[in-house]
């Protein structure tokens, strides 16, 4: 049995490394480039992992040393360090004792050209023997209840003993105590240190983890401390209303951090901390301190929009107003008016000079206005509730209509520990009036419909990162029911006038699974699968309103096609009549996407992807042969707002033609997407 004792970062370090080198050089290597660094004996880890984690770094390409010798660009050449060969093998043995790899020895070797001034320099590892977990002891909570101490245990995922010892799996057990305990009265509740025993002859690492509980404290009151502009205008007791944390309620980090959410989610807040005072924390009470900067209650806010809505990058100008504790109680009022262009990859300039009759189908646009009232509160609880009534004006592909309606949300907040995370009901209520024409026939088409429903949103996203998840997944499921009325009106060489009804059930659902390739999380396989349906109880399926149905093909769907590209071949059929050029979708979808993400750098990144999908008038009609492939390539830039992506896709497999690439001209086949976030 061997003890061993880690500090409080877990970090197995062995020093002897540091004092003995397995090889000496000489002084005159010290201006030889290193052409390439190499690993032997890496069974467990990638080349690329471990060059990660070593101080020595390979000289970079002649271009940039070129660049660099006459310029601010490029990179300088790195040269051959004796100091740093005792590093990198101290730190490729720590990175195997974190891992469980608690016998791991590394010796070093080089090859040198003298001609050229260049080493390769090579480490052999011999790895050892792995050691999964063994027993995990947590000591120090003797004065814990014991049913909050099985409440605990039971929350928390306890380690795996099939498992390889890992120091990250170790720390993760560590940080979710902390917070179980910061959320449950134990304000001073801390880790203290951590011993692993070494079973030799078993090759398990047992553990004693040590905690400080001390006592558990309750709120003993609310103190607000407020400036700013707008301080006059809100009350002490609004702020209290809004964060919803009482007096002698058991101290809670979470309820803390949910109140903080509240209040920044109402807009009237510049700058805003919620702290317990602890100084005073005394005989298990402390009191909390909310100091509020509170700014200026009218905004007028000029933007450059840009966003995926239907899966196309859309960009344009809009202008807002926003009044803030709108007739008291913190509400919100936003009037907005913005214009758009639709799918700006495949927008051709030269329509903004044209007269309307001369435009070509690339010309997409909207003009929408939106008023929106937000309250954090209904009937006291913490129920987000958003009215919204919009208009929208715009022309899609030769069709012209325009679109209005109101809906009223309400976004309940879901707890940390619930499998939902997302709960939003909704009512709403759409109108819509398109004109097709039809040259050849000399005949316009108008249908109009009136679509109230009731729907529910639902979502449990259980990632490590918003903008880049390297672990967990995202589940969403979307079912609405609505009742919709159509009319048709014919002008021209024909005239008419009919209407009906029809009842019908939409639900639409997804699924993103993200796996971490490498430990630094900086290599990703992603996978998404998204479906859809629509099902009529009485009437006909055409007078669904096109805007319910669903389309394939776009930026955030199957990127080697544009924007609503992909749609049933067979027209829809209007009470006899069938419009040509209309936009309309299909009652089922069946999507999907395998995606391998890489960051180069902090801010930057490569994905590789292959998407797969289209939509079909019933999921009777689906055919193999119908289900378009692509496949791409593309670029990401990761800012504090959030991720913008360049994404060049392929038509890999068309059902247009159920032809391969390889028959056909690379460029002809090529989409170009602009995206914000992530496509999934």
């Amino acid at each position: 049995m061997i003890l061993k004792t880690i500090s409080q970062n877990l970090i197995l370090t062995p020093l002897l490394v540091l004092f003995l080198s397995g090889t000496m050089f000489s002084q005159s290597y010290r201006d030889f480039e290193i052409a390439k660094i190499n690993f032997e004996g890496n069974n467990s880890f990638s080349e690329s992992e471990l060059k990660s984690i070593i101080a020595s770094r390979e000289t970079p390409w002649w271009f940039w040393k070129f660049l660099n010798s006459f310029t601010n660009f490029g990179e300088e050449p790195v040269y051959f360090d004796t100091s740093k060969v005792r590093i990198d093998k101290s730190a490729i043995v720590s990175f195997y004792n974190a891992h469980g790899f608690f016998l791991t020895q590394v010796t070093n070797e080089i090859e040198v050209d003298s001609a050229n001034k260049y080493i390769t320099l090579l480490y052999n590892i011999d790895e050892g023997k792995s050691a999964r977990f063994g027993s995990f002891n947590l000591k120090g909570f003797d004065d814990m209840p014991e049913w909050l101490y099985n409440d605990m245990i039971s929350e928390l995922n306890g380690i795996d003993s099939t498992k390889r010892y890992s120091q990250v799996e170790v720390q993760k057990s560590i940080d979710n105590i902390i917070i179980y305990l910061a959320d449950h009265g134990y304000l001073f509740g801390d880790y203290d240190s951590t011993i692993i025993m070494m079973d030799t002859l078993l090759q398990r690492a047992n553990i004693d983890v040590y905690f400080t509980l001390q006592d558990i404290y309750t709120i003993s009151e609310i103190r607000i401390d407020k400036d700013g502009i707008g301080a006059n205008e809100i009350s002490n007791d609004l702020i209290k209303e809004i964060a919803d944390i009482r007096k002698d309620q058991l101290y809670s980090q979470q309820q803390i951090d949910r109140g903080q959410f509240r209040l920044f989610r109402t807009g009237l807040f510049t700058a805003l901390d919620i702290d317990p005072v602890l100084p005073e924390a005394l005989s298990g009470n402390v009191p909390l301190l909310i100091k509020a900067r509170i700014g200026t209650l009218n905004e007028i806010s000029p933007e450059i929009k840009a966003d995926n809505q239907n899966n196309s990058f859309n960009t344009g100008l809009g202008i807002d107003y926003i009044r803030k504790n709108f007739l008291g109680d913190a509400r919100k009022l936003t009037l907005s008016l913005s214009t758009r262009i639709i799918d700006l990859p495949n927008f051709n300039i030269s329509n903004l000079f044209k007269k309307s009759e001369n435009m070509d189908e690339s010309f997409q646009g909207d003009v929408e206005a939106v008023i929106r009232i937000e309250q954090p509160f209904l009937f006291g609880r913490p129920i987000l509730s958003t009215s919204e009534t919009y208009y929208r004006g715009l022309t899609i592909i030769n069709q012209t209509g325009i679109e209005y309606g109101a809906s009223q949300k309400f976004d309940f907040e879901m707890p940390g520990y619930t499998f939902i995370t997302l709960l939003r009901p909704s009512l709403n209520i759409d109108f819509t009036d398109y004109t097709f024409d039809q040259p050849d026939q000399d005949l316009s088409v108008n249908i109009s419909s009136t679509t109230p429903g009731l729907g529910v949103e639902l979502a449990s996203t259980k990632t490590d990162d918003l903008f880049f998840p390297a672990k967990g997944y995202s589940l969403y499921l979307n079912p609405e029911i609505a009742q919709s009325k159509t009319r048709l009106i014919l002008t021209g060489v024909e005239t008419g006038d009919s209407s009906g009804t029809t009842y019908f059930y939409r639900v639409q659902a997804s699924m993103a699974y993200y796996l971490g390739l490498t430990d630094d999380k900086s290599s990703v396989f992603a996978v998404k699968l998204r479906s859809g349906y629509i099902q009529t109880l009485s009437g006909e399926y055409a007078l669904i309103p096109p805007t319910k149905t669903f389309f394939a093909g776009g930026s955030n769907s199957v990127r080697g096609w544009r924007a609503r590209e992909l749609v049933p071949k067979e027209q829809v059929e209007y009470f006899g009549i069938t419009p040509q050029n209309q936009i309309r979708g299909g009652t089922f979808l069946l999507e999907g996407s395998f995606e391998l993400r890489q960051k180069i750098a902090e801010s930057f990144g490569l994905a590789l992807f292959t998407d797969y999908g289209n939509s079909w008038n019933g999921y009777k009609k689906i055919a193999i042969s119908e289900i378009a492939v692509a496949t791409g390539f593309g670029f990401r830039v990761y800012t504090p707002i959030a991720p913008f992506r360049l994404d060049f896709g392929v038509k890999f497999y068309d059902p247009e033609d159920q032809k391969m690439i390889f028959s056909k001209k690379l460029f002809n086949n090529l989409e170009i997407h602009f995206g914000i976030g992530e496509a999934f």
